[in-house]
């Protein structure tokens, strides 16, 4: 029950459209009996042949109306009665149909008005948590996802949001409908006999028991088979991007036995999840087939022995016949709540998950950067690993700064504790004398621009890549591109700034990608621009077409370089040795030189390559 309950509370706020659709569930359910109840008067024109019986009945009646159980009857069964003596019993049996028409029509009317605001309900509510997982996603730390696997992200955004609006649908059911069904039949039946009615609600709990022995172990499974689902999803985004080294290396059948284990276990799961789903059903109609069973036998002992009617009797069974429909979804939506809890949970892993990049509010005055970036006696660690170590130093505004040392000595780190995608453990980085953890995130990045090793690029035409977050203004996108290096390969596609690039921009070269993400931050035109590697996995020709509008970019702007490249460095104003997290030298590259240390052998290094 503590699974529907807290799936339920999703759909609080959409409180208008829950209400709705709970106050058609009630019309349906109140119009549902009266049509159901309509079928004792109609039996009881059809098999009373002799009049003398309607007679007796409109004898014995006082003429008082009475709000009671018998006041009701008694009037009902005296307007039948007088009815059939005066117009007859065919006329009677006319009226009566077109009672039962009309009250099936309004059933069946409020019955579909109650799934239209469901639909409502269900998709507002799936809506709300997709985008609060996309906007969770944009702000979350960097750190995030270096944890997570993109395979079980994309699984929380298709399989877990399938099994909760399943469960939603399900729920909002199981709690503002069929419980109102439910009572509705069960005071009726109470009114038309409480001996047989005291009956049944002793069997329920039976029912109940046998159904959550059931459902045990359901949200365990489910929450095991979504994570198993995204770990395929991991292994086949990974065999599309690294399909050319499959095929290079032969490991196809390496790659299709990891998938085929990974399959198998899924499929153990969810055989199991689903024949326990599956048995919700049977189980259900089965327990009210046997309640069904014993009301007969009761209730035929109770009509032989002239205690009850029998067109009132099987009228009573018929209403009871339809309160196996709610139980029945009742029990299915404990089975779904539970499958539902588990990709719930997936979902506030990333919802609920802590942004730990505290934004500062924005500041009402335009930040400004107008003297020095410095970093002050800053330290990090990803986790337990100490990457950065004491490290100071400064950059003034105009100048250019290279950082330079062996994979691994934390040259991107920095990087990326300028622009906040992580933040310092000790220390500080400041801008003009201001911590960057003061200044509100969005203002930060503002100043700045990054073009990175791997072109980032999206599946959207070239103009919207270059103008990316940013109002399209096309003298300025043209302008971009030419000092980019970028308008004359742009030209010669096939419908130029309008062409769509591919996933990850795979219809253009190494060296195109890289001169469209520089015209992108061409574009943005930064005060501090951070080049990460920005040529390292480019050929000659390429590298010399990129340093080329690197040069442009970065005149007269403060740039933060890290590189490795000879050509990218020599012409920094200050060039910042890094080794095992440790700033070991810094100067410019003729003072570096002529230490004849770790720059120096650096250098040499890569001259010999």
């Amino acid at each position: 029950m503590k699974n529907l309950i807290r799936i339920g509370k999703i759909t609080l706020q959409f409180k208008k459209t829950l209400f709705l659709n709970l106050g058609f569930n009630i019309l349906g359910m109140v119009f549902s009996i009266f049509s159901f109840a309509m079928i004792i008067p109609l039996l009881r024109v059809i098999f009373n042949s002799s009049t003398a019986v309607f007679e007796k009945i409109i004898s014995s009646y006082s003429g008082d109306f009475s709000w009671t159980k018998d006041g009701i009857l008694n009037f009902v069964n005296y307007y039948i009665a007088k009815h059939a003596i005066s117009e007859g019993r065919y006329s009677t049996l006319i009226l009566i149909c077109i009672f039962l028409v009309i009250m099936v029509f309004l059933k069946n009317m409020f019955t579909f008005l109650s799934t239209f605001f469901l639909s409502d309900l269900v998709q507002s509510s799936i809506k709300k948590l997709r985008e609060k997982m996309y906007q969770k996603i944009l702000v979350l730390p960097m750190s995030f996802f270096s944890d997570e696997r993109k395979g079980n992200l994309l699984s929380t955004f298709s399989a877990d949001l399938k099994e909760t609006e399943l469960a939603i649908k399900a729920t909002t059911n199981a709690i503002f409908k069929d419980p109102f069904y439910v009572i509705g039949y069960f005071a009726t039946l109470f009114i038309i006999s409480f001996k047989l009615t005291f009956f049944i609600v002793l069997f329920l709990p039976l029912a109940g028991l046998i159904i959550s022995k059931i459902s045990n172990g359901l949200k365990k499974r489910s929450k095991k088979g979504q994570e198993n689902l995204g770990d395929i999803l991991s292994l086949a985004e990974e065999t599309l991007f690294g399909l050319r080294i499959i095929k290079s290396f032969n490991a196809q059948s390496f790659m299709n036995n990891r998938f085929e284990n990974k399959s198998n276990s899924l499929y153990s799961l969810m055989l199991g999840i689903n024949r326990r789903v599956y048995l919700a059903s049977p189980i259900s109609e089965f327990l009210g087939v046997l309640a069904t069973s014993g009301v007969l036998l009761y209730g035929g002992n109770l009509v032989l022995n002239e205690f009850i009617q029998p067109d009132v009797f099987i009228g009573y069974l018929i209403l009871f016949s339809q309160l196996i429909s709610p139980f029945k979804s009742i029990s299915k939506a404990v089975y779904d709540s539970s499958q539902g809890i588990a990709a719930l949970e997936r979902i506030e892993k990333i919802t609920l998950q802590d942004q730990l990049i505290k934004n500062s509010p924005v500041s009402p005055q335009p930040v400004i950067f107008n003297k020095e970036i410095s970093f002050n006696n800053v330290s990090f660690k990803y986790n337990q690993e100490q990457v950065l170590e004491d490290i100071s130093f400064k950059i003034k505004k105009g100048e250019t700064v290279a950082i330079v040392g062996h994979s691994g000595s934390g040259k991107s780190t920095i990087a990326d504790l300028l622009i906040r995608f992580y933040d310092v453990v000790d220390g500080s980085i400041n801008i003009d004398n201001i911590n960057v953890k003061k200044i509100n995130l969005s203002q930060l990045r503002n100043l700045m621009g990054v073009v990175s090793q791997d072109s980032i690029l999206f599946n959207d035409t070239v103009i919207n890549n270059i103008a990316f977050g940013v109002e399209i203004e096309n003298s300025q996108v043209l302008e971009s591109s030419k000092m980019a290096n970028a308008d004359k390969f742009i030209q010669n596609l096939e419908e130029k700034y309008e062409t769509f690039i591919g996933d990850a921009g795979n219809k253009l070269s190494g060296g195109e990608k890289q001169r469209l993400s520089i015209a992108r931050a061409i574009y943005k035109n930064p005060e501090i621009l951070i080049l990460d590697e920005a040529t390292s996995s480019l050929d000659t020709k390429s590298e010399k077409a990129v340093q080329e509008a690197l040069n442009r970019l970065m005149k007269n702007r403060t740039s933060l370089v890290i590189a490795h490249r000879l050509s990218t460095i020599q012409n920094a104003d200050k060039i910042i040795v890094l080794d095992n997290g440790k700033i070991v030298e810094m100067g410019n590259h003729k003072e570096l030189v002529s230490k004849n240390s770790f720059y120096k052998k650096f250098i040499d290094m890569q001259s010999f390559e």
